[in-house]
């Protein structure tokens, strides 16, 4: 045989060898880079304030993906009126070894949030368990672009609360996305269904909150660029925000809470200590309303299908008005 049929009988095995070789390396490469970052970061501040931390990791998904494993995770949030932090027991990360700007993200195991307490008072500790969390996120040119978080039978409890106490909260569904906009600007949508809130937990609200869907818009995105970017503080954020007009404009807000429904829209921002201000206004379609009195019944029912009802939003508090007519 020639040597010439010798080469391209074993020259196309020996290119495609090459080629997995270099490919092997590569992902390796990729892998150990990963490895890198992540024991950089571990103990220390990912943003300004956010110390991010874990107890142990793991790197595979050979050939194509980057898969991740963290155990023992923690986000705390560092703030003058103490720490806010939020654990969890299993972490995982994935990503396509050719494609850097997308992330997908799976949490599972109990998860825990501790919250600041009153002053004087132990912090508060939140135990939370969904069936199933996922979240995904694109990265392009060093940014957040797009963030999805989809939670399915989601259940929580006030792990130092008594359980006759019945500080819980359930959800069969929760969804949070943000979307980046070329007009400065942040598509927003929040969806919550079927969601229980226990007789623990002030004021008390009837019944279940079937919906919740918000789609709304954040104007002046720019102003969290430095956030974006992992280079500035929440805090900084939104002041800069705030103090520049930034604004959430809600173009729709539809609850269902134990046969109530309203549609509302309206605009929302922060004041200088970064509570919610603002209004929404809408039309509230309640049904007819009955209350007892002495000797008798008042029956009370809208003079049509919705009753105007506005929101309102100031120094952290809520303050709701409607209108209703008297039935003759």
């Amino acid at each position: 045989m020639s040597y010439s049929h010798r080469f391209w009988i074993y020259g196309p095995v020996g290119l495609l060898l090459l080629v997995i070789i270099l490919y092997a390396v590569f992902w390796r490469v990729q892998s150990d880079m990963i490895a890198a970052r992540l024991d950089s970061a571990n103990g220390g501040e990912i943003v300004p304030g956010i110390v991010f931390a874990f107890a142990e990791k793991s790197v595979g998904g050979f050939p194509f993906r980057l898969d991740v494993v963290l155990e023992g995770v923690t986000f705390t949030d560092r703030r003058p009126d103490g720490e806010t932090s939020w654990r969890t027991e299993r972490m995982a990360v994935h990503k396509l070894a050719y494609r850097n700007n997308l992330y997908v993200l799976e949490v599972a195991g109990l998860q825990s949030f501790e919250l600041p307490g009153e002053a004087g008072k132990p912090s508060r500790v939140l135990y939370v368990t969904p069936a199933l969390a996922r979240a995904s996120a694109v990265i392009q040119d060093g940014r957040l672009a797009r963030f999805d978080l989809d939670v399915r039978d989601l259940e929580a409890k006030d792990a130092r609360a008594a359980p006759e106490a019945k500080r819980t909260f359930s959800a069969s569904r929760a969804q949070f996305h943000l979307l980046a906009r070329p007009d400065d600007s942040i598509d927003v949508a929040l969806k919550l269904e079927n969601a229980m809130i226990g007789e623990g937990y002030k004021p008390k609200l009837p019944g279940a909150l079937n919906l919740a869907d918000l789609r709304g818009k954040v104007l002046l995105a720019s102003a969290f660029e430095p956030l974006e970017r992992g280079s500035g503080t929440r805090t900084d954020a939104l002041e800069h925000w705030r103090a520049n007009g930034g604004r959430l404009a809600v173009e729709r807000l539809t609850l269902d809470w134990a046969g109530i429904k309203t549609d509302l829209k309206g605009s929302l921002g922060v004041d200088g200590t970064q509570r919610l201000e603002g209004e929404l206004t809408g039309a509230l379609d309640a049904g007819p309303l009955v209350g007892a009195l002495t000797g008798g019944q008042l029956k009370l029912e809208a003079l049509s299908a919705s009753v105007p009802i506005a929101l309102r939003f100031r120094n952290g508090d809520i303050e709701a008005g409607l209108s209703l007519g008297l039935a003759r």
